[in-house]
Formats: structure tokens, sequence, C-alpha cells
């Protein structure tokens, strides 16, 4: 059958656009998945991702946890946790968006329910130290210290050179009034993190209320020399 000219045109169209499109394709599939990627960046990559319709249920899982990532970090946490929530519907059973669930909800304040998406990312094997750390951290912010302890006592045995994690069991004890150990945590996380401000000032603090000015006041002169916004 002779083709009419319209007909013509239309397959030219076709041909010199699909490269375009495929190409356009690979760029967003590129900058969802791309870890040094700016957070705006992978918003909009994952976002036509998922748009597009194309791709099968794996690659939406791991588009929309990326996006739930990104928009945590900017601190949209709320639109976070629906974009986890979608990644958890697809696949029950990938712990990582689990994981970055409890961070959203870290950050909103929600404390209960960031432990329990922990508690299903550890049980789903992402039981890394950070995971403790992290879960450690909303039991300290609930005041539950021998919880927060008993789970970065598990992630300094995972990780023994985490200064974060020996702060924070710092904090624990302290807020225990545990002074001795806490201030071993904090003398701990400034040998494996020497500009850890925070931890000077700490133990400076505490190291006065015990009687020791001298090395409270060089503590806390070391975390101000460091970050001069602590303590006002």
């Amino acid at each position: 059958m002779r083709q009419t000219p319209w007909i013509l045109a239309l397959g030219i169209f076709v041909l010199a656009f699909t490269p375009l499109s495929a190409g356009a394709a690979d760029r967003n599939l590129a900058g969802c998945t791309d870890d040094t990627a700016s957070d705006d960046t992978v918003i909009a990559s994952c976002t036509a991702v998922i748009l597009s319709g194309q791709q099968p249920d794996a690659m939406l899982v791991t588009a929309y946890k990326n996006l739930c990532l990104a928009r945590n970090d900017e601190g949209d946490h709320d639109r976070a946790i629906e974009d986890c929530d979608q990644a958890i519907r697809l696949d029950p059973g990938y712990g990582q968006a689990w994981l970055f669930r409890g961070h959203a909800n870290f950050n909103k304040g929600d404390y209960d329910s960031a432990i329990a998406d922990y508690d299903q990312a550890i049980a789903l094997g992402w039981d890394a130290a950070a995971s403790f750390v992290e879960r450690a951290a909303a039991y300290h912010r609930k005041g539950d210290e021998a919880d927060a302890i008993a789970d970065l006592d598990q992630a300094i045995a995972r990780d023994p050179n985490d200064p974060t994690a020996y702060f924070i069991r710092g904090a624990a004890y302290q807020a225990q009034s545990d002074n001795d150990r806490a201030i071993a945590d904090y003398g701990q996380a400034i040998r494996l993190a020497p500009n850890f401000a925070a931890s000077f000032y700490r133990r400076g603090v505490l190291e006065r209320k015990m009687g020791d000015a001298g090395a409270g006041d060089a503590d806390i002169a070391r975390a101000r020399l460091i970050d001069p916004s602590l303590g006002k």
C-alpha cells in the first residue's frame, strides 16, 4: 500500500524523537539512583520515573524510597512518609524503606512511630550499627535511657569506632546521673572525633559538677572554640 505524505512524516517524527525519549528516561533513572545527586535532582528524577508508568515494581520501590530520603533531607517529612508508605506497600519486606520512614518520623518528633519503624527495619536485616544508634536516639528523646543504652551497646559491639554512639550513650548515662560512665563515653567520642564540640561541652559541664573546675573550664573553652554557639 502506498503511504501518504503525512504518514511518512509521522514515521520520521517518531524515529527522530524516540531516541531522545529513551535518553531522557535513562537520565531520569540515573538521577533517581545516583547517591551523589542533589536532593532536587533526586526528587525530579524519581518523580519522572514514577509518572512514566514504564518501570517494574522493583524500580518503583527504589524510586519511592529515594524520594522519601530526599524529601526528608529537605525537611518535607510528611511527604517523605507518604513516599516510604508507597515503597512499603509495593514491598513490605524492604527494610531500608522502613528505616527511611523511621528517619522521617524521628525528624517529625514522632518517636514512637520512629521506634516501630526501626524495629521493623532491624527485624528485616537492616541491623547495622547505625540502625541501633538511630533507634537509641529515639529512645533517648523519649527519656527511655535503659533501652537507649541497650541499643548503643549493640551499636558499639558492631562498630566500636562510631563517636556518635558513645556521645548518645554518654547523654543517656548523664540523664541517669551515672556521671563517671557519661564522662568516659564523652571522652571516647572525643578520642574518635577530636573536634566533637558537644562532647567537650557536656564533659566539661559534668567535670565542673563533680568538682573538677579546671578540667571543666578547659573542656568548655575548647568546645566554644570549635562551636561558639554552645552554651548560649
